[in-house]
């Protein structure tokens, strides 16, 4: 089988040369967005936000650290892009925009969240707590390190899941509470493993034991672990960076953000180059992943596969790494992806081909 980055598909056999014969052809009838596209996600209601609430509090109060990823309508969003959403539905919901929607904007951790605050804020105090951490998060990307209240610093994570129990309490009265009670009882998402749950195959120290990851750290065709030039982007990305998760997702951000997406068939850069050119295909894209991520000491891997994305069903490359003993999908060819979240295709219909240690093609 021809092993290509995007295989167009016909009668579920693989036909690239009969379907797609240039790149211009491919250019018009529209395929370019299959992986890598650049479009935004489609934006989500309020009554999605509310819903979902529901499934945010309950991980949270069993779990004592929120939930990695959170479904919303057909949408997957990381704990932090939840966060805000959470903070513009009580917005919305205030000024009686029950209906509205809203965008999904990209938001990354608190690089260090402080705060122990704990106590009650009436309706107006988390209106105007919801409204701070709207404007935060919209200016700077990222949740502040703390919002400052009446009863002093909340960290993040209390302050998110103060809002679920919010908006779950609209869901089930119809009204907004006079008031909630912060509790000073969530683990950050940074301090804790973001894989709770499985097996962890790493030591205190980070290093990996399990022999059967070290395929997974060493370098490989096309994935240039050892180049000068990849260690030293991999450390300029997960300097002053404590945990793991935080390391992969620096490491992921950095090449879905930087790295374009260019069309062509199976491996044509490998990672140096795609780190020189600054655009690839999926494969490509890939390789710097699983690279960059080798050379800060995570283990990754390759997953090849057919998937179905809004233009048609295709082949597909996309890297893994895993984290405090789960693997993540990291699929940065598309700006609606976050790591270990995957919105441009469907991952409930995707068939698996292979994984590798060392991209065959």
């Amino acid at each position: 089988m021809f092993m290509a980055c995007l295989l167009l598909l016909n009668m579920g056999v693989s036909h690239a040369q009969e379907n797609i014969t240039t790149e211009t052809q491919y250019h018009q009838e529209n395929f370019y967005a299959a992986a890598g596209d650049s479009q935004t996600t489609n934006p989500v209601t309020t009554g999605d936000v509310i819903t979902a609430a529901k499934t945010f509090k309950d991980y949270a109060e069993k779990n004592k650290t929120l939930p990695s990823t959170v479904q919303v309508g057909s949408q997957n969003v990381t704990n932090e892009q939840f966060t805000y959403l959470m903070s513009q539905a009580i917005l919305n919901i205030n000024n009686g925009k029950t209906t509205a929607t809203i965008n999904i904007i990209e938001v990354s951790s608190a690089p260090n969240p402080t705060g122990t605050a704990k106590g009650t804020l009436t309706k107006s105090n988390y209106v105007q707590s919801a409204s701070k951490m709207a404007n935060f998060m919209k200016t700077n990307g990222r949740l502040p390190n703390y919002v400052t209240t009446v009863i002093g610093k909340i960290a993040p994570q209390n302050i998110a899941y103060a809002m679920s129990r919010i908006l779950t309490f609209y869901e089930e009265n119809g009204r907004l509470p006079n008031y909630v009670t912060v509790q000073n009882a969530i683990q950050s998402t940074s301090s804790v493993s973001t894989g709770q749950g499985s097996t962890s195959n790493s030591n205190s120290s980070g290093t990996i034991s399990d022999p059967g990851l070290s395929q997974y750290l060493v370098a490989t065709a096309n994935c240039q672990v050892n180049d000068p030039s990849i260690q030293s982007l991999a450390a300029q990305l997960t300097n002053g960076l404590n945990s793991t998760w935080e390391k992969a997702k620096a490491i992921f951000n950095w090449v879905r953000d930087s790295i374009s997406y260019s069309f062509y068939y199976n491996t044509r850069y490998g990672a140096t180059g795609t780190l020189q050119y600054r655009s690839a295909n999926c494969c490509d894209h890939a390789h710097l992943v699983v690279a960059l991520a080798r050379a800060a000491g995570i283990p990754a891997r390759y997953k090849h596969g057919i998937c179905t994305f809004s233009s048609g069903t295709y082949g597909h490359v996309w890297a893994e790494l895993y984290v405090d003993g789960k693997w993540y999908s990291a699929d940065a060819t598309s700006s609606r992806n976050s790591l270990g979240v995957i919105n441009s295709w469907n991952t409930a219909t995707a068939t698996i081909l292979g994984t590798y240690a060392s991209l065959p093609f």
